[in-house]
């Protein structure tokens, strides 16, 4: 008689686990460091579930009661899918600066050519996969996966299940921060745009004063070169920065979602 008991207490808790992994799962899935091509999906559901029994464990508001196969249950089901990826679309903006850096500065330097095809972001040059997985060890480095755990483990006390909100404000703000796509990625690669520059005028006044100076195949090999100096000079400028833009980044999502009350 007591196992028989316990089955409404079991089914309610089931419900609440599937609620809680649907919002963390659509997190890990989206954000672009747990991105199939590098984490492994059976990884990814075993964080998550575990994540998602913590949770269910320690869950601390009051009980909601939902019946499955309901069309409130399904609203709910899509409301924590959207939270989860709503977060995800906010870390991975930090990212989207390392990639348009990259592509800015190939185009620039004349590696524009030499592109990949990435399953993640498309057609991509090499130098932006460099950027990009560098800017992945130092989000690595300065314990960003463990505030985003963090994070979304305390938006359950903040944004509880069955608890509806405006995300207008919210929505304002994403799209004012998703500036700091251009407005980051010209700022760090301003620098080497000048210097590019700077070395093409010198080119054409060489071209100028000595016609027999090729600037096709003399002048285009130069520009790769001094570029790539340039990327290894400001290196520890784009260290530095990218941890000040990931920081404000975790920042801007901790704001969002654990502030809105």
């Amino acid at each position: 008689m007591e196992v028989i008991n316990l089955i409404p207490l079991i089914y309610d808790k089931l419900i609440v686990f599937i609620f809680v992994f649907t919002r963390i799962s659509a997190l890990f899935t989206t954000f672009v460091v747990f991105r199939r091509e590098t984490v492994n999906a059976r990884i990814l559901l075993a964080l998550s579930a575990i994540l998602s029994i913590y949770v269910v464990l320690f869950y601390q508001n009051a009980p909601v009661y939902y019946d499955l196969f309901t069309a409130k249950a399904l609203m709910q089901e899509v409301y924590q899918f959207f939270i989860g990826f709503l977060s995800g679309f906010i870390l991975n903006i930090v990212f989207e600066v390392f990639t348009a850096l990259g592509q800015i500065i190939s185009t620039q330097i004349g590696l524009s050519l030499a592109s990949v095809i990435d399953p993640g972001m498309g057609n991509i040059t090499t130098l932006t996969q460099f950027y990009t997985f560098s800017v992945i060890l130092i989000f690595l480095l300065l314990d960003g996966h463990l505030f985003i755990i963090k994070t979304i483990v305390d938006s359950f006390t903040v944004l509880p299940i069955g608890q509806y909100l405006t995300l207008n404000h919210s929505m304002s703000s994403i799209i004012q921060y998703s500036g700091v796509i251009f407005s980051g990625a010209l700022t760090l690669s301003i620098a080497i745009i000048i210097a590019i520059l700077i070395t093409n005028f010198a080119l054409a006044i060489m071209t100028r004063f000595a016609p027999q100076f090729n600037l096709f195949s003399i002048g285009i090999n130069l520009t790769l070169i001094f570029g790539l100096i340039c990327v290894y000079v400001t290196f520890n400028l784009f260290i530095n920065k990218s941890s000040d833009f990931i920081q404000q980044n975790l920042t801007v999502l901790q704001d969002i979602i654990l502030r809105l009350k």
